[in-house]
């Protein structure tokens, strides 16, 4: 009689093998995931910030004045209407539904660039939140 089969033992061997390469490979691949993710998150929000200097450089009279402590507040919605930005929704890639944190908590980035000066230079942050109102 001639078997030309895998014996049982042989079967779990290679059952084995890729369960060792599966325990191997799937964290690598979750960091580097996690990690192109927030690397995306911060070439977006750079990009953001970086309209927003443009925008300030096209309305310098907007600027706040050279004193510590004056600031003032350029939406993403401004930076569309000015043609800076495409109106097509700037897609956040740390969103997680149902989160708490602010990275991870909205799915587009609709928020503001708040522009201050520090005693020395302008300072470009992005803030989550959508309106200038508060500094009003």
């Amino acid at each position: 009689m001639n078997n030309k089969g895998f014996t049982l033992i042989e079967l779990i061997m290679v059952i084995l093998v890729l369960g060792i390469i599966a325990v191997i490979t799937v964290p690598t691949v979750n960091t580097i995931i996690r990690d192109s993710k927030e690397k995306s998150y911060n070439n977006q929000i750079k990009l953001i910030e970086d309209t927003a200097r443009t925008y300030m450089s096209n309305h310098s009279l907007e600027l706040p004045s050279q004193t510590i402590g004056s600031r003032t507040c350029v939406t993403v919605e401004q930076l569309k209407k000015d043609g800076l930005l495409s109106n097509e929704d700037i897609i956040n890639p740390n969103y997680k539904k149902n989160s708490d944190d602010e990275t991870e908590k909205y799915e587009v980035l609709n928020g503001s660039v708040n522009i201050s000066w520090n005693g020395s230079k302008y300072v470009y942050k992005y803030s989550i939140n959508e309106s200038c109102e508060e500094l009003q």
